[in-house]
């Protein structure tokens, strides 16, 4: 039955897998991952804790699926990996400790930031679908970054990464002033057109991340589309202006997303949860709107996607990328749901009863939150006992989360001390001796290049 009282409790299907509850734990890159891209005990207590908490399904943070150089031009950022066996036995041990507190966990997976990569610390040019580069909008900055009136986060953050000449005391100008220096991520570099044979590559190699991601005990994969990275440089009409087989067409356009998904399901089968994030808007004019989106999300389920996770823009409009208002994209995943018959999953909504009332209304199938989790893990237990104001609302700072993450420290939080510090609580770092006596082994064919089954 249906429980009215509290909709985030209900159970929902995703392909064959029942998540206990309506609330997912986004994806974010915290900066605590092993310097040789394996999870840390601080990466896998921080992850326990939100499990602990109730959160239904949690989908971990970015994890390159290949080892080819266009897929490695984030360096100054460390995350975790995926592409081969290396990485498939400390990853299991991560999963298992963060399923013995009860979520579903699913491994977002990429293969490259593209347009948005940056070719310092030894990387090659970035790739994107054709050479177009991106630079931040300044009326789209994020809060705690700068805005027409307030610049001056910004410039504090550039002084920290070595910009030291005199600034303009003219908003405007001072933003213009710290656009090139290296770490802002304000202009882009004008990426490569990426080649047939590379995107073969990718592809092929996508396959095969899902392969160790369920040998490590995943539930799922989601593939890594939105927000102005590589795969999104191919859904959008604006940034994929090539001429052949995947650019043109929405289903061009869409093709390497449904060459990935069949190499998937080669090497996983067809039970194995494959979900796609997208961004339902990008509000630069010719480029994605929510309309557009929902075609996009159609497509996605034909090509055998089982369930959509929305984003928002990307980094030339930061702030819908990383949103300053509560429910900000809901009107327009409302939009993008219309028509769709797998679950939608729709970002930053912090608050119970406005996240109650679009899953009741069938506005979204589900919620994420990203912020939200970091601020209080206990977010979903809270819910359902009712205890709502008791709820440690996250305050959309960025002060402790983004602006740590991007001159490369680990993430903390300015309203739970806690957080980046997981792993020196045992009820978040051990596991209870019941949890290992009822673990489920699970062992899927052999490591190879080749898939062992679904050829």
């Amino acid at each position: 039955m249906y429980n009215q009282e509290k909709p985030l409790l209900q159970t929902i299907k995703i392909g064959n897998h029942t998540i206990k509850n309506r609330v997912v734990m986004a994806p974010m890159n915290m900066n605590y991952t092993d310097p040789m891209n394996f999870p840390s005990k601080q990466q896998a207590a921080y992850y326990a804790a939100r499990a602990m908490g109730g959160t239904g399904m949690i989908i971990v943070e970015a994890m390159r699926a290949s080892n080819h150089e266009t897929a490695n031009t984030y360096r100054k950022y460390n995350n975790l990996a995926i592409y081969d066996e290396t990485f498939v036995p400390k990853m299991a041990d991560f999963v298992e400790h963060v399923k013995s507190f009860g979520a579903t966990i699913i491994a977002q997976v990429s293969i490259g930031p593209g347009a948005q990569g940056t070719s310092d610390l030894g990387a090659p040019q970035p790739v994107a679908a054709s050479p177009i580069g991106y630079y931040v909008r300044h009326d789209k900055l994020i809060t705690g970054l700068g805005s027409a009136t307030n610049i001056k986060p910004t410039l504090a953050l550039a002084r920290a990464l070595g910009y030291y000449e005199k600034i303009s005391d003219d908003a405007r100008e001072a933003f213009k002033q710290v656009c090139n220096v290296p770490g802002m991520h304000i202009i882009g570099e004008t990426p490569r057109e990426i080649t047939k044979e590379e995107i073969s590559k990718l592809v092929a190699d996508y396959g095969y991340a899902a392969k160790c991601a369920k040998l490590a005990g995943f539930d799922g994969v989601e593939i890594h589309a939105p927000h102005g990275y590589f795969l999104h440089s191919f859904i959008s009409p604006r940034l994929n202006q090539r001429t052949d087989q995947y650019g043109g067409s929405l289903d061009n356009k869409l093709r390497i997303i449904k060459e990935s998904i069949d190499s998937m399901r080669k090497y996983v089968g067809p039970d194995f949860v494959i979900g796609v994030r997208i961004s339902a808007s990008v509000e630069i004019e010719g480029d994605i709107t929510p309309k557009y989106a929902n075609e996009v999300a159609k497509k996605l389920e034909s090509f055998g996607a089982n369930f959509i996770h929305l984003s928002d823009g990307s980094y030339e409009c930061m702030s819908d990328f990383i949103p300053r208002k509560e429910g900000q994209v809901l009107p327009k995943a409302k939009i993008v749901k219309q028509g769709l018959n797998i679950p939608l999953i729709c970002p930053s909504v912090h608050d119970p009863k406005l996240a109650e009332e679009a899953v009741r209304n069938g506005d979204v199938d589900m919620i994420s939150q990203g912020r939200q989790q970091i601020a209080d893990p206990e977010w979903v237990n809270k819910y359902a006992a009712g205890k709502i104001a008791d709820i440690v609302r996250c305050t959309r700072c960025n002060e402790g989360c983004i602006k740590r993450f991007i001159v490369g420290l680990p993430v903390r939080c300015t309203v739970n001390a806690i957080a980046g510090h997981e792993e020196d609580f045992d009820k978040y770092a051990k596991r209870s001796l019941e949890s290992l006596k009822k673990r489920h082994w699970q062992t899927i064919g052999e490591i190879g290049k080749e898939p062992s089954f679904f050829s």
